[in-house]
C-alpha cells in the first residue's frame, strides 16, 4: 500500500514537471514574437543613392542587403530608416535591396524579421562608379544634361566633376562640372580672361575662325587674340572682342 502511494507520488511529481516544461515553453514561445517584415523599400527621390523604408515598431536596428546584378555585393547594418548606399555604388551595374527588421541581441520578446521585398532598381554606369572608387561625389539632388545618356535608370543622377581641360588623339577638350564637355561656340576662361573656341564636337579650335559674320584667330594654345597680332607674317588688328578689323 506504502508503495503504490510513493508511486502515485513520483507519477505525479513527473507531471508536475512536464506541465512546467509545457508552461514554461508555452511562455517562451509567446514572447519571441517576430518582428514585422519592412515594407515600402524604395530610392529616395531626390537623394537616388539613399535607401529608405518603413519603420518597424519594436525593431533595435536594421540589416540591408545590397545587390548589384541580382548578386549581393554588401551587407549593411544601421538604426536609421535610411542609408546612403553611395561609397558601395563602385561597379557599374543595376542596383537593388532588401531590409529586414533585427531583434535586440538576446532578446527575449522578439526574433528578427522577415526580408522585405526588393526594391526598384537604379543603374550605374561605369564613369559614376570610376567617380566613386577615385573618392568623387554624386549630387544626386537634381537631375541634369549629365553623362548617363540612355539608361534603365529608373531615378535620374547627375555627376560633379572637377572641371579641367583633357587631351586625347583627335585635341583637346574642356570638362564641365556636369561631365559634359564644352561645344560648338565660344566659352570664356574666367579665371585668365581668355576665349576659346569648340566646335560641335567638342574639340578647341586654333586658327582662323569665321564667326556671326565676322573673322577671329585663335593662337596655337587656343586663346582668341586682340589688338595688333602677326599672323604669317602679316599684322593684323583685332578689336577688343577679337574681331577682325578691316584695314
Amino acid at each position: 500500500m506504502k508503495q503504490n502511494r510513493t508511486g502515485r507520488r513520483a507519477a505525479m511529481c513527473v507531471t508536475a514537471v512536464l506541465l512546467s516544461l509545457i508552461c514554461a515553453t508555452t511562455i517562451w514561445a509567446k514572447t519571441k514574437e517576430r518582428l514585422e517584415t519592412v515594407s515600402d523599400v524604395y530610392w529616395d527621390e531626390d537623394n537616388t543613392t539613399v535607401a529608405r523604408w518603413e519603420e518597424v515598431e519594436d525593431a533595435f536596428r536594421y540589416e540591408i542587403y545590397l545587390y548589384r546584378d541580382d548578386s549581393r555585393v554588401d551587407t549593411i547594418k544601421t538604426q536609421k530608416t535610411r542609408f546612403n548606399l553611395e561609397k558601395f555604388l563602385k561597379h557599374e551595374g543595376e542596383y537593388t535591396f532588401k531590409v529586414r527588421a533585427l531583434a535586440k541581441d538576446k532578446s527575449k520578446e522578439f526574433s528578427d524579421g522577415y526580408w522585405s521585398d526588393l526594391s526598384d532598381s537604379i543603374y550605374i554606369d561605369e564613369g559614376f562608379a570610376e567617380l566613386i572608387r577615385s573618392g568623387g561625389t554624386l549630387d544626386t539632388s537634381n537631375s541634369g544634361p549629365g553623362a548617363l545618356g540612355e539608361t534603365k535608370v529608373s531615378k535620374e543622377i547627375s555627376a560633379i566633376y572637377t572641371p579641367e581641360w583633357q587631351q586625347d588623339a583627335a585635341g583637346w577638350r574642356y570638362r564641365l562640372s556636369d561631365g559634359t564637355f564644352q561645344a560648338n561656340g565660344w566659352w570664356q576662361d574666367t579665371a585668365k580672361g581668355i576665349w576659346y573656341y569648340f566646335n560641335d564636337q567638342g574639340y578647341m579650335v586654333t586658327g582662323w575662325i569665321d564667326w556671326n559674320g565676322g573673322r577671329y584667330y585663335c593662337l596655337p594654345s587656343g586663346a582668341m587674340v586682340t589688338g595688333d597680332t602677326n599672323v604669317d607674317g602679316v599684322t593684323y588688328h583685332f578689336d577688343a572682342s577679337g574681331l577682325l578689323q578691316n584695314s
